[in-house]
C-alpha cells in the first residue's frame, strides 16, 4: 500500500517513459544482460496515479536499427516502430508489439522503477503512440462483402505495393462508402467508394503532395483495371480518389471515413493474417 502511496499526483511518470535497462531487470521485465529490449510505460497519464488502478502497464519492446516506414504514424494495428530522441546521441529506434504487453504491480513499478532521463519521446511521436494503442480496441469493420470484393485479383495486396515505395510521405488511406459503410451488397450492386491518400503537408511539402498525387494515379488505374470504370463497375466503383493534405481533413470528414490498413505488412511476420482495416483517426 505504501508503494501505491508513492505514485501519487505529483508522479512524473508518463506515458511513453522508458525504464533504465537495470529497473527493467529489476522488475524481472527482461534479462539483467540484455541490450536489445526496452522496457515503455503504457498505461495512460491519468491512471499512473490513479488509486484504483493497482497495475502499471508496459510494453517490452525491441531495438531496431532503423525506422520503417511502414510501421509508422500507426499504419500497422499490431507493430509500431517509434524513435526517442537524446543529446548528443542517435534516435533510438523501437519496435512494439501488443503481444509483448505486461502489468506491474504499482508497489512493485514504485519501489523498482527509475525513468531513463536521456532519452524522450517527442510530442508528435506519443500521439501516434496513444493512436496505436486505441486503435487495438477501436477499429471499425467494413462490411463483409466489400473486403470480399477488394481480395479479388489480391487487390489490398497490390494496394500495399503502390503505397510502399512512398509510405513515409504517407498519413493514411481513408475510405468513405457513405450510406454503404454498413452494408452487406448483393450480387451486381457495386460498392461507390471514394479514396482520400492523406499526406504530412508539414514535414513532407512538396515531395510529400507528388508522392500522394503519384499514389492516388496508381490506385485509380488499380480499381479500373480489376473492377472496370465507376459508371459501369458492379463490385466497387472508385468514384474519387484524391491526394489529401492532413491539414485541410476535418473532424467532419473523419467521423466520415475509415482509415485503412493491412495487417500482413510486415518484415517479420510474413504474409500470415487476412488484410485487417483498423482505426478511424490518423496520427
Amino acid at each position: 500500500v505504501g508503494g501505491q502511496r508513492m505514485l501519487g499526483r505529483d508522479t512524473d511518470w508518463r506515458q511513453g517513459d522508458l525504464l533504465t535497462r537495470e529497473a527493467a531487470a529489476a522488475l524481472g521485465l527482461v534479462a539483467a544482460a540484455d541490450e536489445r529490449h526496452r522496457v515503455i510505460v503504457i498505461a495512460h497519464d491519468c491512471d499512473l496515479p490513479h488509486e484504483s488502478e493497482l497495475c502499471v502497464e508496459v510494453i517490452v519492446a525491441e531495438m531496431v536499427v532503423k525506422e520503417d516506414p511502414q510501421l509508422s504514424y500507426a499504419k500497422n494495428p499490431r507493430r509500431l516502430h517509434l524513435a526517442y530522441e537524446g543529446i548528443n546521441t542517435a534516435p533510438l529506434i523501437l519496435e512494439l508489439r501488443h503481444g509483448d504487453r505486461h502489468s506491474v504491480p504499482k508497489a512493485d513499478f514504485a519501489e523498482r522503477a527509475v525513468k531513463d532521463h536521456s532519452l524522450a519521446l517527442p510530442v508528435d511521436a506519443k500521439r501516434v503512440l496513444k493512436q496505436w494503442l486505441a486503435a487495438r480496441y477501436g477499429r471499425p469493420a467494413f462490411p463483409n462483402e466489400f473486403e470480399k470484393r477488394l481480395r479479388k485479383g489480391k487487390v489490398e495486396r497490390k494496394i500495399a505495393k503502390i503505397l510502399e515505395p512512398d509510405a513515409k510521405y504517407l498519413v493514411g488511406l481513408f475510405f468513405d462508402l457513405g450510406e454503404q459503410r454498413s452494408t452487406e451488397a448483393v450480387e451486381g450492386e457495386p460498392y461507390a467508394l471514394s479514396v482520400s491518400v492523406v499526406y504530412d503537408a508539414n514535414e513532407g511539402g512538396a515531395d510529400a503532395r507528388g508522392a500522394a498525387e503519384r499514389v492516388a494515379m496508381q490506385l485509380r488505374e488499380l480499381f479500373e483495371n480489376t473492377y472496370g470504370k465507376p459508371d459501369v463497375a458492379t463490385e466497387i466503383a472508385l468514384d474519387a480518389c484524391e491526394a489529401v493534405a492532413d491539414t485541410y481533413l476535418t473532424l467532419a470528414d473523419l467521423r466520415r471515413v475509415d482509415q485503412w490498413r493491412l495487417e500482413y505488412i510486415s518484415l517479420r511476420d510474413g504474409e500470415q493474417g487476412d488484410f485487417l482495416p483498423v482505426g478511424e483517426i490518423p496520427a
